[in-house]
């Protein structure tokens, strides 16, 4: 009997991208404004990408590499936003469910477009409660730009794992934790991996020959809303085109 008694199957296909690239960045985190997306999943079905296809521009390019990155949905880059301020925690016995410890807590700031800061704020000075009815109200310095904030909290220094959102610089816990929200920090800033490379050659555009295809089989079944992001290594001149070539379940 196979192993795969339920094998899926795309429905249509799905050409994405066209992307002209021709800056450098050099980094390999994925995470710098200049890496963009060249093929995305669709957000309920997810998808499949089989393959990037690398088209040289119309100019001279030098030799450089492309590195490959899948982006984990949710937040997506790092924003460029100011971390907010050390945050300050004001204990209550009641007006909550919490119950008797010491809490600490970092915030970081989401942009407009749902990219988290890189560092959140330092670490609050410890909050004890009494429980079992016990309450916090958190405050930090605002983050100019800021679309919401993540309030990361836990029972230990240096152990935030859960969290809380809000729209402005306060919050008020009342409950230890909220259903799905868990993780810290770097669960969510760190959300690029880093899939693979690319070795792109050095073009001669003219008239009378075609330049170089370059094929980057992939052959990844894509979760819901996942993307595919692509970067260059060197700045070149003529820039290569992208396109990621896949299907819609």
């Amino acid at each position: 009997m196979p192993g795969n008694a339920a094998p899926i199957f795309t429905r249509v296909g799905d050409i994405q991208g066209g992307t002209l690239f021709t800056t450098g960045i050099n980094e390999y985190s994925g995470t710098n404004v200049l890496s963009l997306p060249v093929f995305s999943a669709d957000d309920t079905n997810g998808g499949f990408v089989q393959r990037l296809r690398f088209k040289a521009g119309n100019a001279n390019n030098v030799a450089t590499v492309a590195r490959v990155f899948i982006n984990q949905s949710g937040l997506s880059l790092n924003s460029q936003l100011t971390a907010p301020g050390t945050v300050t925690g004001t204990p209550s016995a009641s007006g909550g469910s919490l119950n008797t410890g010491t809490w600490f807590a970092r915030a970081q700031a989401v942009d407009q477009l749902g990219g988290l800061t890189t560092t959140s704020t330092s670490e609050s000075a410890s909050v004890t409660t009494v429980g079992p009815a016990a309450s916090i109200t958190w405050t930090w310095p605002v983050s100019l730009g800021a679309n919401s904030y993540r309030l990361y909290v836990g029972l230990g220094a240096g152990n935030q794992r859960v969290y809380f959102t809000t729209t402005t610089n306060t919050l008020t816990q009342t409950v230890s934790v909220i259903t799905g929200q868990r993780g810290a920090q770097q669960d969510f800033v760190n959300n690029m991996i880093f899939y693979g490379e690319v070795s792109l050659p050095a073009t001669t555009a003219v008239a009378n020959a075609a330049t170089v295809d370059v094929d980057y089989p992939m052959n990844v079944a894509l979760p819901p809303g996942y993307r595919v992001f692509v970067q260059l290594g060197t700045t070149v001149s003529g820039g290569w085109y992208v396109s990621g070539i896949g299907g819609k379940y």
